[in-house]
């Protein structure tokens, strides 16, 4: 009798202590799901920071391309007397990439936005090929500018509002008009729902370079 009373409590201690074992290990099991969750939790900030590419309309992001405007402007379009005149913290532009005659090729406009470049009409933007050759120095021109999809000879028609109405640039003899102030009034009081916006805060907010 004691033999059986012995055996019973050899097998209860026995299960005891897998039972206690298996908690244990249960226990170990949540411990590391919850580093697994710390390490995910610590990855948000790095994808919060990649996000802020977005803060920009992608077609004025290419720091290649912006080095390239850069040595454009310094070296062809202004002179060493030009730049003497611009104080460094004014030596900014933005530019936006766009095909303007369906060629497969970007035109770029360059918005030289500072106050050396700005009058009380608006202000200098640029319009040069894919390789950086002037096609257009607009002289007074006000942001934000608009591209319609509707082509005329052969290029797509821009919008701008100059002294209280929009003005249609037409492509014409290899340039756009460079003064939208002395051309007449669009056919129409607004740009269409298709028109592509550059240089708008709201709408296609560039980034800005130094040069």
């Amino acid at each position: 009798m004691n033999k059986h009373i012995l055996l019973i409590i050899v097998i209860l201690a026995g299960l005891f202590f897998n039972s206690c074992k298996n908690k244990s290990s249960k226990n170990i099991k949540i411990e590391v799901s919850k580093e697994v969750k710390t390490e995910k939790e610590e990855s948000i900030p790095i994808e919060e920071k990649e996000a802020l590419v977005s803060d920009f309309v992608k077609q004025s992001v290419d720091d290649e391309l912006a080095d390239k405007i850069k040595s454009y402007i310094t070296t062809k379009f202004l002179t060493e007397g030009d730049l003497e005149l611009i104080p460094e913290g004014q030596r900014q532009f933005q530019f936006y990439q766009i095909d303007l005659n369906n060629d497969g090729e970007n035109e770029v406009f360059v918005n030289l936005m500072t106050s050396y470049f700005c009058g009380s009409g608006g202000c200098t933007i640029l319009l040069l090929n894919n390789q950086l050759k002037p096609i257009t120095k607009f002289t007074v021109i006000r942001t934000p500018l608009f591209a319609e999809q509707t082509l005329k000879n052969g290029w797509r028609i821009l919008l701008t509002k100059s002294e209280g109405e929009f003005k249609e640039m037409i492509y014409n003899n290899g340039t756009y008009p460079s003064n939208p102030s002395v051309i007449e009034k669009a056919p129409y009081d607004a740009p269409s729902g298709h028109a592509e916006i550059m240089f708008d805060i709201n709408f296609s907010k560039p980034k800005t370079y130094n040069f």
